[in-house]
């Protein structure tokens, strides 16, 4: 996967990048990312730095402008134009590129949001270390970025503070109350990179975090995805990158929090009786449902008709109940009631139906990896040679999800998205829509 794609970036945006273990490789892996894709709606790249670059780093663009005069700054749209990448710095002292001139630093802004060109800012110094922790003067993060992203590269797992790996350990570990000799390990990282003096200093309180942890390849993914899952217990933050810079396909898994939304608020017309309480294996059908989204972030069960016998089934679970006054549009009014029930910084949904008890969280957890390794923007069970339920939905899909009337579902919009498939057995196909189908449901007890 594309970082430009894991990073949700768009034409326009700004983007600081602090830390250490990779910023400059990830900013050029960018600019290459985007000047190679022609299909890419982001048509230029526009990079500058609040630190000090080295010498050496002038390759990050097509074009370098130093300290540039009013007439290069006037002329830079046609540059972007020409060459799609641009690098713009201060002059060359002690053998470093210093940043540009705070209204030269403006200006870049304005321009780039004006022409939908994509701002990458280098906004920290880290003397190519894995790990750092700012000074009182780092990182510099003008007020007008919209995504931070703060950098580590997880060769460091393992090392001690005082490490070659580590730029001013004294600092790291003051911050992690720890000695210099001690070990870092997953809980360290996480705790260092969601630290208001750490990772998150000085983050604009408008602007969005997105982590990326680099050098992610063979025996450092898992540690990865421990540090993602604990990264994103800070609801600051919105998702966790996996990556080796680089790599051509340098994302290996984006982790974001998903939440599940089980469908559970219809009156059961066909059977006769609510479907989301029939006992079944000694618990009610919704029970069910809800064991299969338990390794999800968030839980959201909608409820309509028998809403009073529902919370009493699922009084001990925890989940959030919204309740649907108006269930009998149709389904679309409950993936509408789920839909702004969610946490704001959810980034993918899970929909799940009340009377599909083989439904497991194995395949919940399948549907989630998939995602992370592609970020489509749906994800469906395929089953018995045809798609079915459930279907995770990004957010890039709730827009339409929203425009959805009467007894429409998340069926309505599969051909408007890209889409991505898990392979699953038979069993997930069997649903409770009528007597017959209870029958069958009671001969597999």
């Amino acid at each position: 996967m594309q970082l430009s794609k894991a990073l949700r970036l768009k034409p326009g945006l700004a983007v600081a990048f602090v830390g250490a273990g990779g910023k400059t490789s990830a900013i050029r892996r960018l600019a290459e990312e985007i000047a190679g894709d022609q299909s890419n709606e982001i048509r230029s790249v526009l990079i500058t730095t609040t630190a000090r670059l080295g010498r050496e780093q002038r390759d990050l663009a097509a074009h370098h402008i130093v300290d540039p005069s009013e007439d290069q700054i006037e002329e830079l749209p046609v540059s972007l134009s020409q060459f799609r990448s641009v690098l713009v710095t201060g002059p060359d002292l002690e053998g470093k590129w210093i940043p540009p001139k705070s209204d030269v630093l403006e200006e870049l802004h304005r321009i780039a949001a004006e022409r939908g060109a994509l701002l990458l800012i280098e906004a920290d110094g880290a003397r190519g270390r894995s790990l750092k922790a700012p000074e009182k003067h780092e990182p510099v993060i003008p007020d007008f970025i919209d995504l931070v992203v703060p950098m580590a590269g997880l060769d460091v797992m393992g090392q001690a503070i005082e490490s070659d790996a580590v730029h001013r350990s004294e600092l790291v570990a003051a911050l992690l109350r720890a000695r210099q000799k001690s070990k870092i390990g997953p809980a360290e990282l996480a705790a260092l990179l969601a630290a208001e003096d750490g990772g998150l200093k000085s983050v604009p309180g408008g602007a969005e975090v997105r982590v990326v942890l680099n050098k992610s390849a063979g025996a450092a993914l898992e540690p990865g995805r421990q540090v993602a899952q604990m990264l994103l217990r800070n609801e600051r933050i919105r998702s966790v990158v996996l990556a080796s810079v680089l790599d051509d396909d340098p994302v290996i898994e984006a982790h974001a929090r998903v939440t599940g939304v089980i469908l559970a608020a219809g009156g059961s017309s066909r059977l006769g009786e609510p479907k989301q309480l029939i006992e079944w294996r000694d618990r009610p059908l919704i029970w069910h449902a809800v064991r299969a989204a338990e390794g999800l972030d968030q839980v959201i069960v909608v409820i309509g008709e028998q809403a009073g016998e529902l919370r009493k089934a699922l009084k001990k679970e925890w989940v959030e109940l919204v309740e649907n006054a108006d269930w009998e549009a149709g389904q679309s009014s409950s993936v509408r009631a789920g839909i702004e029930s969610i946490s704001e910084s959810t980034e993918a949904m899970v929909f799940l139906l009340a009377d599909m008890p083989f439904v497991s969280s194995e395949l919940v957890s399948a549907l989630v990896q998939r995602y992370r390794q592609t970020l489509a923007p749906l994800v469906a069970t395929w089953a018995g040679g045809r798609r079915a339920n459930p279907v995770l939905f990004d957010r890039e899909t709730f827009p339409d999800l929203l425009k959805l009337k009467g007894d429409q579902g998340g069926r309505a919009i599969f051909r408007r998205f890209e889409r991505e498939f898990v392979e699953w057995d038979d069993t997930v196909l069997l649903d409770v829509d009528t007597p017959e189908d209870l029958e069958r449901l009671r001969e597999l007890e």
